[in-house]
């Protein structure tokens, strides 16, 4: 267990050598220590700064695209990774939970052979094709960036609409 100074050390760590840490703005959270930084040069962008794990030390970067109130009260509820594996357990309500889906807007990678080249392109999976991989369940949406659409997950939660694990995603070893 990572207590506020041990948390320290690790996001001091984790940052570059022009960034600092703003202890006027640490927290501790149910499951973390947050770390705002601050620039000593240029201005921060893209960073409302860091979260170190309590168990394990794991830092999660925060983006700046939401409130930072936001990122932390998510952070407590599992939303700890940049890259997560989505676990879809169980669907109650079968439109609502393919709304969701939709929302987060999923993707599939098909390779393709051209002039020479294997294209790897993302595209968004459709609604049918959402509605074929729930027909057995526990169904895994691997390697997905879920921090635009933490509000849809947590909306299909409350309503009751599907129930689901978020995980790491774990790049696995050659």
């Amino acid at each position: 267990m990572f207590d506020r100074e041990g948390a320290r050390h690790i996001a001091q760590s984790a940052i570059d050598a022009r960034v600092v840490i703003d202890d006027a703005r640490t927290r501790e959270l149910q499951l973390g220590w947050y770390f705002g930084c601050r620039s000593l040069g240029e201005p921060l962008i893209a960073s409302s700064g860091l979260i170190v794990n309590k168990s394990t030390g794991k830092v999660l970067r925060l983006g700046s695209a939401f409130p930072v109130e936001r990122d932390l009260a998510l952070y407590d509820k599992g939303y700890q990774f940049e890259r997560a594996d989505l676990v879809v357990l169980e669907v109650a309500n079968l439109d609502a939970t393919l709304a969701t889906l939709l929302e987060l807007g999923l993707t599939v990678v098909v390779p393709t052979y051209e002039h020479g080249s294997v294209w790897r392109i993302p595209r968004e999976l459709t609604r049918d094709e959402l509605a074929q991989r729930l027909r057995s369940l526990p169904y895994v949406f691997g390697d997905v960036r879920l921090y635009f659409g933490l509000e849809a997950l947590e909306r299909a939660r409350a309503l009751g609409a599907l129930r689901f694990e978020v995980l790491e995603f774990v790049v696995p070893k050659r």
